[in-house]
């Protein structure tokens, strides 16, 4: 009887050890971090760059302004986010493709104000 609880035993861990892997988000191509300082309007960052995938985008707002950093691909297409925060951080996910993309703050006139950057997923 107790060989077979001990048997029992180790097909459960070898089962939950294999679920659990499986189980686990895809993993991240490129993480990049862009920050604005206390006070600026502009990123720290002008050129950034990533792997095609999923990447995880950092943004960190020293300011008290709030701010944001959205993406634009092929002229005006939207193509996603980040929370707009002030003297915070933020992450956001964004699977992307190679190609250019436009980073900018959309936040009242802050892209007319220069806050704006590149990113190149190569």
């Amino acid at each position: 009887m107790r060989i077979r609880s001990a048997v029992l035993s180790l097909l459960t861990g070898s089962l939950l050890v294999a679920s659990t892997a499986t189980a686990a988000g895809p993993s991240v191509a490129s993480t990049v971090n862009i920050s604005v300082s206390s006070g600026s309007l502009r990123y720290n960052q002008h050129v950034v760059s990533a792997k095609p995938g999923l990447v995880q985008i950092n943004f960190t707002n020293k300011s008290t302004a709030p701010h944001n950093v959205s993406l634009e691909h092929n002229g005006e297409y939207e193509f996603g986010a980040t929370l707009t925060i002030r003297k915070s951080a933020t992450v956001t996910f964004l699977t992307l493709a190679k190609g250019r993309y436009h980073l900018y703050s959309s936040v009242g006139r802050d892209e007319d104000k220069g806050m704006a950057a590149t990113l190149v997923v190569k």
